[in-house]
């Protein structure tokens, strides 16, 4: 009988010494994000975050960077969550995204073979269009453009596309009698044609738990697109169980992966010591 392979964990880690402890826990992949940084979504972690993790790490297992120069958007319209506006980029924050892969790449500390790479997604801006004579916004999509640059600047490091995917699945509100293919489906194929080995997403806004049907779509598309789907978004040990089973996750360990924070939930960015180890132990 064939051995099922076993279901991986990333951890986000916000800081070096979250990142070694979560290492030493057992994360069988870590996002480094900077110290700081979760109520912000994750931002680019610095050159010394991973320099320290890199040398005081006893435990080396694959490492992806996060390229975020700004999270949650200033405006009290938006304020309370992120939005499309969280990932749309100015022409310098573009150039400082692009900067920082070069910074992170020439330190020479990553290692593809290992697995290493790095997170990032760039949507472009709404536009008007003009449709049956009425006037609409466009949905929000990937910058195809943009990121297929930051992945030809990655090379050969594997490229995730974080939890902007989200906003394109939430796009998905036309009109009945509208024929156009849903937001997620040209996303993921956007993606593909961008290069992107991977994407995280909980199947919409919110949690992964109450978007099961969803991403049972989504991982169907992504796996006939060979784009590997980090499932995240309030994935805890009193849900995860029930996300593996529903989503029947065993038997797609080579093209999912889960991602959990596994904070104690006091608004720090403490590790969970128990999380860690319980959902570890409902994986196997």
């Amino acid at each position: 009988m064939a051995e099922i392979p076993l279901l991986g964990l990333e951890i986000p880690a916000f800081g070096a010494l979250a990142a070694l402890r979560v290492a030493a826990l057992g994360a069988t992949r870590i996002e480094l994000n900077a110290l700081g940084s979760y109520g912000e979504g994750g931002l680019t972690p610095s050159l010394e975050d991973l320099k320290q993790f890199i040398f005081a790490s006893a435990q080396r297992c694959p490492l992806r960077i996060m390229i975020r120069p700004r999270g949650l958007a200033s405006s009290p319209a938006e304020a309370g969550g992120l939005s499309k506006r969280d990932f749309h980029y100015n022409a310098e924050e573009f150039d400082i995204m692009e900067a920082g892969i070069k910074e992170f790449k020439g330190l020479g500390l990553l290692d593809a073979n290992k697995g290493d790479g790095f997170v990032f997604g760039i949507l472009e801006e709404d536009e008007l269009e003009e449709y049956e004579g009425h006037i609409r916004r466009q949905r929000c999509r990937v910058d195809k453009a943009r990121c297929t640059r930051l992945i030809q600047t990655a090379r050969p490091f594997k490229c995730v596309f974080h939890r902007a995917f989200d906003e394109i699945v939430s796009c998905d509100t036309p009109a009945l009698d509208e024929p156009i293919r849903p937001s997620w489906e040209t996303g993921l194929e956007d993606l593909a044609a961008c290069g992107f080995d991977g994407v995280l997403t909980s199947g919409g806004l919110g949690k992964a738990i109450n978007n099961i049907e969803m991403l049972e779509k989504i991982i169907q598309k992504a796996q006939a697109l060979q784009i590997e789907t980090v499932v995240g978004g309030g994935v805890r040990t009193a849900n995860i169980g029930d996300i593996t089973q529903r989503l029947g996750l065993w038997m797609r360990a080579n093209s999912v992966y889960l991602h959990s924070a596994c904070l104690r939930g006091n608004g720090s960015e403490d590790i969970d010591p128990e999380e860690v180890q319980g959902i570890l132990a409902q994986l196997g």
